[in-house]
């Protein structure tokens, strides 16, 4: 397998953990070029890989004027930014690896799609659990006919409470008109992939949605609570106390001082005490600016007459990810956390009795094996397919075309189209809606 040149565009948290793919893997992967507008992410990213100053580009523009040659792109800027780099990157004519989603908008996710389509690039999304050892076993038990025709599907995710506070509540995605992406395009895009996946044999047809924020509201502020937590009399018993989080706990920091412009373990705790002072990670839950749901549930039905549900829930005491498929042969159920997965039958055994078969597939071990590897296991895993693509080896069925990619993206619009104006809604209406 040939070394495999990438450049990085965007060196925040996302982009570092699909480049260090390089540092683990030096003889797959090298990275050669990395692209950031913020000089200090870029000088930190330029040492981390040892990137030379003539390879190292404070935008885009400049680095596709070079006609840098490499084999991929690593496309993880903010979210609101990928469209237009995605486009830029597409017209050059690189492949491109993109971070979920792909865009935030629907007449640009269709526009990505024709022009990758039109100039021949493969645009692999970050659907980085379709990769991992549990949800890809699932996908080649149904492949091998296991359970043959899919009859339903249920997912269900709960977000574990810090982690929800700390992105959907406090953090960049607190506000769907400043972040752009509702909360299941900005967390559960990932899971409206893995069911339009698992079955895309069809596509989805009709979605209907329910949901909104119950938890995080200004009339659930405790009385006598302040609009700062450093300055709250609650500041040292309340669960959700950004001292206790962000201070005491260290929880998320690589998003909560990601402002301080500072390497982490150079920044002081007198300097964390100042910064949540003023910064939405000290403000109160309860009065954050957040307008996203904590919970929802969305309904798809797809063309074949297949059915699925996912169901979100924020700020849960425990995170976890839950699926059950049903088809006309057997069952599957398991739990993502626990990595193991059931799969059962129903038989008739040698004394003409009904007998329900069970076998279980245990996935940590090919967890473990990827080592430090974030979302268990899918984050380096992605870029080991990803890069044995490229190399010409196919028959991976977590890699799809762009055009089997966006269906998640489409039920989610669809979905929350459906949340706002309580009706159901079809894809082909949202597909015709584009300008």
């Amino acid at each position: 397998m040939k070394k495999i040149k990438v450049a990085l565009l965007g060196c925040g948290n996302r982009g570092k953990i699909y480049a260090d793919y390089s540092l683990r893997y030096p003889e797959q992967m090298e990275v050669v070029a990395v692209i950031d507008q913020n000089n200090f992410k870029l000088e930190q990213a330029k040492k981390r890989y040892s990137i030379t100053s003539d390879m190292a580009f404070s935008s885009l523009d400049e680095f596709i004027s070079k006609k840098i040659p490499c084999d991929l792109v690593i496309d993880a800027v903010l979210d609101g930014m990928h469209f237009i780099t995605a486009k830029k990157l597409l017209i050059a004519g690189y492949d491109i690896l993109l971070e979920k989603p792909i865009t935030q908008n629907l007449d640009e996710l269709l526009e990505l799609k024709d022009l990758a389509n039109t100039n021949n690039c493969n645009v692999f999304v970050c659907h980085v659990l379709r990769y991992t050892p549990f949800y890809s076993r699932i996908k080649k038990l149904i492949h091998d006919g296991e359970l043959g025709e899919i009859y339903s599907m249920e997912l269900d995710e709960h977000v574990w409470m810090v982690h929800f506070v700390a992105s959907y509540v406090r953090g960049k995605y607190h506000n769907e008109k400043e972040s752009g992406s509702p909360l299941l395009l900005a967390k559960c895009s990932h899971d409206a992939d893995l069911m339009c996946w698992f079955n895309n044999d069809t596509s989805p047809a009709k979605v209907s949605s329910f949901g909104s924020r119950r938890k995080f509201r200004l009339e659930n502020k405790p009385e006598g609570a302040s609009d700062f937590c450093y300055k709250c009399k609650f500041v040292d018993t309340c669960e959700y106390s950004a001292k206790r989080m962000h201070l005491d706990f260290k929880f998320f920091d690589f998003l909560t001082w990601v402002k301080l412009a500072k390497p982490l373990d150079e920044i002081t705790r007198e300097e964390k005490e100042e910064h949540l002072k003023t910064d939405n990670y000290g403000r109160c839950v309860y009065d954050a600016g957040c307008d996203v749901v904590d919970r929802q549930t969305v309904a798809v039905e797809f063309e074949n007459g297949s059915v699925g549900t996912l169901t979100v829930v924020g700020g849960v005491p425990c995170g976890e990810r839950y699926i059950s498929i049903s088809g006309e042969k057997g069952e599957i159920k398991g739990y993502f956390e626990e990595g193991v997965i059931n799969l059962y039958k129903l038989t008739i055994d040698e004394n003409n009795q009904y007998k329900i078969v069970k076998k279980k597939f245990d996935v940590n071990e090919e967890i473990d094996s990827t080592g430090d590897s974030g979302h268990g296991g899918g984050d380096f895993a992605i870029m080991n397919s990803v890069l044995k693509y490229i190399n010409g080896e196919r028959g991976d069925l977590s890699i799809t075309s762009i055009n089997d990619s966006i269906k998640g993206h489409l039920v989610c619009f669809a979905a929350e189209k459906s949340r706002k104006e309580g009706r159901i809604v079809s894809i082909d209406e949202i597909v015709s809606s584009r300008n």
